[in-house]
């Protein structure tokens, strides 16, 4: 009996040793369930664009201001129907600290972005600890879909080097 539970001992140890555990993570899901669909497509200085160019910031300085929006898609009636009793609330996901938009590669590791929403109810910077901002939808349909409208403003750190990050975003109508 001790031969045989050694047998199996020995030869579960050795299916074992060439196998390596996997890692393990995480994955968010997000996603709104809503009665009022209203498409938004960002923008970058009046542009339609997903890409936010933040220009060169010396370390331990700000860069420029850079202007960006997410606009609502005016052809849709759900878009057109959005009043002041609306809130639009826009949430964000990514490497938010306390700072804004931390970098997720590049060489400027301590390098951030700062994100506020300028057109909000309050004005609201995007960290971690805020990860949302509401407006009216009034607002966010004025002057023909001007949109949730933020600046971005790379801060640099002591770190020299390119800066690169991204940020997933998901607007709600209440």
């Amino acid at each position: 009996m001790k031969k045989n539970l050694l047998a199996v001992s020995a030869l579960a140890l050795a299916v074992m040793s060439g196998s390596a555990l996997a890692a393990s993570g995480d994955v968010q899901f997000i996603g709104v369930v809503t009665d009022t669909t209203c498409d938004v497509n960002p923008g970058v200085n009046g542009s339609v664009s997903n890409l936010v160019q933040l220009g060169t910031a010396e370390t331990g300085n700000t860069g420029p201001l850079v202007n960006f929006s997410l606009k609502p898609d005016m052809t849709q009636s759900g878009c057109q129907g959005l009043t002041n009793t609306n809130a639009v609330t826009i949430g964000w996901a990514g490497p938010f600290d306390a700072n804004g938009l931390t970098a997720q590669s590049g060489a400027a590791t301590d390098a951030w972005t700062e994100i506020k929403h300028t057109n909000a109810t309050v004005l609201t910077t995007i960290t971690a600890s805020s990860l949302s901002s509401v407006m009216t939808g009034d607002v966010f349909i004025a002057n023909g879909g001007q949109g949730a409208t933020f600046t971005a403003q790379l801060n640099g750190g002591a770190t020299a080097g390119d800066y690169q990050s991204a940020a997933a975003y998901v607007v709600a109508y209440n």
